[in-house]
């Protein structure tokens, strides 16, 4: 697929960059294979350092000191659990709860003595799913202000809930996903493990972040004025247009026709888009192609200006394929001659 890097105005409403996981009570969780190697695997880029800590100023406003230390412990130990839950062999959720009807579900319904024979030997269990999301209750309850935040509270107490109930992994999986960027990259950052402070199992998630919550919403998630997300897909849609868009490896992007509802847009012609200023555009590769025979520079480089570079002024754009062939004159060029096609960035569209 061919991608066009759309550069991005700050709008005033921000939306939720939710598309890593749904919430498990209104719509299935989405297949993953879930493994060890597979637990901090995510192409979402870092946050910023200075907008985390915009985001801190906000959300710490107002809350006394020992409920935000307290949070913070909260968070972080309800993390660890989790982790060393899916990386320790000794804890082996993996083994233990992949299988819906594993006997072992039983520790995530119940506290107190179990023991379930062929299975386990009479242990004590002290945390099941409810003790999970009533952990979870007290540190909402110190930020009853901070909508965004207690979202995020409430999505991860609402995934445990429906995995106790449907026997599902992967909603604490996803469960995990949250927890992980409320404790690293919002109430712990930056990452510090003070003496008796219990270090992750795997370091390697330090350096991971999965876009999973509307408190981080600001990262490089500005939606374009008139668009509206939609959690079901992960794309901003334009009601009036039908046009959406996605974020992906740290870009807004429009591909092109599969992006356009043709119930709405008859054709491309039909989008309202400015052309960008020429010193907007980087060069980012550049492709080679044959001229086949009947071919004209007109007819090969539309295709490449209509879907990768269509904001762009057309004739600077045509130009620019002439100087990097050296062609002097655009009406004569033979078959079985390699072409050279630029391909642009938009510096606009880049996340910094």
């Amino acid at each position: 697929m061919i991608f066009s890097k759309l550069w991005i105005n700050p709008a005033t409403s921000n939306q939720v960059q939710d598309t890593a996981y749904k919430t498990a009570s209104s719509v299935k969780t989405p297949d993953v294979v879930i493994s060890k190697a597979n637990l901090h695997k995510s192409d979402v880029p870092l946050p910023d350092k200075d907008m985390v800590e915009k985001v801190q100023a906000e959300l710490f406003k107002g809350v006394k000191k020992e409920d935000l230390e307290k949070a913070k412990k909260t968070v972080h130990e309800l993390h660890m659990y989790f982790e060393s839950g899916f990386v320790y062999e000794a804890e082996n959720w993996i083994e233990k709860y992949s299988d819906p009807n594993s006997p072992g579900w039983v520790f995530w319904e119940k506290t107190g003595t179990i023991e379930i024979p062929g299975y386990t030997e009479k242990v004590y269990n002290e945390k099941d799913g409810n003790w999970y999301i009533q952990r979870l209750e007290e540190v909402k309850a110190a930020f009853a202000d901070k909508t965004a935040f207690t979202d995020d509270i409430t999505k991860a107490q609402e995934l445990i809930s429906e995995a106790v109930k449907n026997h599902d992994i992967k909603n604490l999986w996803y469960a995990h996903q949250v927890l992980h960027n409320l404790d690293y990259w919002v109430l712990n950052y930056p990452i510090q493990y003070p003496k008796g402070t219990a270090a992750p199992p795997d370091w390697k998630g330090v350096e991971t972040y999965f876009g999973v919550t509307k408190t981080l919403k600001g990262f490089y998630q500005t939606a374009l004025e008139e668009y509206i997300y939609d959690e079901q897909t992960g794309r901003y849609i334009n009601k009036i247009t039908g046009v959406w868009y996605v974020v992906k490896d740290g870009y807004k992007v429009i591909p092109p026709e599969e992006y356009i509802d043709r119930a709405k847009v008859e054709t491309i012609d039909g989008i309202n888009i400015t052309d960008r200023p020429n010193d907007v555009w980087e060069l980012k590769e550049i492709r080679e192609i044959t001229i086949k025979s009947g071919d004209t520079l007109v007819d090969i480089i539309k295709p490449y200006f209509m879907n990768e570079h269509f904001r762009m002024n057309y004739e600077w754009y045509a130009k620019q394929v002439l100087k990097l062939n050296n062609i002097t004159d655009p009406h004569y060029i033979k078959a079985g001659d390699t072409l050279k096609i630029p391909i642009y960035i938009d510096k606009g569209a880049k996340v910094n």
